[in-house]
């Protein structure tokens, strides 16, 4: 997968987290890694509604090849609040299969 790729899919991970669409991302891991109510527990533990990163972040993506599983990449994205960058972060595994990508929400961090 590409940098862009990996960009694109982190947004929409981060656009579905916003928008409280817990089901539709579930969905879209196809059950892999939180449930929608482990995703909509832990976006509640931060305390204000997430709101889309600035577009400078999404230049700057902590993204870290897995060892040993070629074409499978680590993000880390920090959550975002109307008061600005929060120390919370959604961590996915995103690799692809027949061409699509395939994520992986492995954990959200609330600090």
């Amino acid at each position: 997968m590409s940098p862009n790729d990996l960009t694109l899919v982190a947004k929409h991970v981060m656009k579905l987290l916003v928008e409280r669409r817990f089901e539709e991302l579930e969905e879209a891991t196809g059950g892999e890694g939180l449930s929608a109510a482990d995703m909509e527990g832990a976006v509640d533990e931060v305390g204000s509604a997430l709101v889309m990163p600035p577009e400078s972040v999404w230049h700057d993506l902590r993204i870290t090849p897995v060892r040993n599983w070629p074409g499978t990449f680590n993000l880390r994205l920090d959550l975002w609040t109307a008061r600005g960058r929060t120390s919370n972060t959604v961590e996915l595994t995103v690799h692809g299969r027949d061409g699509r990508p395939v994520i992986e929400v492995d954990d959200i961090i609330v600090r």
